[in-house]
């Protein structure tokens, strides 16, 4: 049973998968970075307490954004929860960067990915053996 905080954190992320997905669809690619890049500025915001307590709000918002990409609607899972992730460590002045890459498939095709991390803790995973080629 998920707590109250949970299911507004759930809520939030579900309406931000979609957002972003319906902007994906209609704004050129290129505009992506400006609209999401990271605008906290300086040293990387520190939530109110303990190291313990911000990574318990990093682990909430990595739930919150896997739920709802669960039933998301849209293809590019990766991409949509990594923006939405971004939007919502924004609003809790949260530092993080979106990572773009590619890899290799059994089959030898190239593959993309985007994952979201603030510090060393991934929001939206890697995954795998992508290599970065472009971040924001």
């Amino acid at each position: 049973m998920l707590s109250s905080d949970e299911k507004l954190l759930f809520c939030e992320a579900l309406f931000l998968h979609l957002w972003v997905g319906l902007l994906l669809k209609i704004i050129p690619f290129r505009k992506i970075p400006g609209l999401f890049g990271n605008k906290i500025q300086g040293t990387r915001y520190k939530v109110q307490g303990s190291r313990n307590q911000e990574q318990e709000t990093l682990l909430l918002l990595k739930a919150a954004t896997q739920r709802a990409a669960g039933v998301s609607p849209w293809k590019n899972k990766c991409l949509v929860s990594s923006l939405a992730a971004r939007r919502m460590l924004n609003r809790r002045r949260i530092e993080s960067q979106v990572l773009l890459g590619v890899a290799k498939d059994s089959g030898k095709k190239l593959i993309a990915h985007a994952w979201i991390r603030s510090g060393d803790f991934e929001v939206v995973e890697k995954n795998g053996r992508f290599m970065g080629m472009y971040r924001f």
